[in-house]
């Protein structure tokens, strides 16, 4: 038997161009933002208070945003964590609208498309991160 022609299983060749890109599940999404609401400091030094969300660094589309008092959005994100504060998030379905309060160190996992809508209405700001699958 010629083993010359079995090809050496420990070597490794750079990554082909052709190779899909792992994909990033929902779940995995919602895991990542849990760690990262978890070490503020990855992230607290990049908050902005002037009602400009903020891109955060790396390979996913996860947004630091920063609620003033009042302040209504309608952000379209497949996952939210609440860092810090209150927000009230109000979804329209065929039933109606439902309306909960999301608090922080909680992680919302979103699906169905339902237009929602999310207030601040503490009397502080309030933080939050909003991923989504790209």
């Amino acid at each position: 038997m010629n083993l010359s022609v079995i090809p050496d299983l420990t070597m490794q060749g750079d990554a082909s161009p052709y190779a899909a890109r792992p994909t990033v599940t929902i779940g995995r999404l919602a895991g990542l933002v849990r760690e990262l609401a978890a070490r503020p400091g990855d992230w607290w030094n990049l908050a902005r208070f002037d009602g400009v969300p903020v891109r955060l660094p790396g390979e996913q589309e996860i947004w630091l945003y920063a609620w003033a008092p009042g302040r209504r959005a309608a952000p379209t994100a497949d996952v939210l964590a609440v860092l810090a504060g209150e927000l009230s998030e109000r979804t329209i379905t065929d039933q109606g609208v439902a309306e909960r309060a999301l608090r922080a160190n909680r992680v919302r996992v979103y699906g169905g498309g339902h237009p929602r809508e999310l207030v601040n209405p503490g009397p502080g700001y309030a933080l939050s991160l909003h991923a989504t699958v790209r």
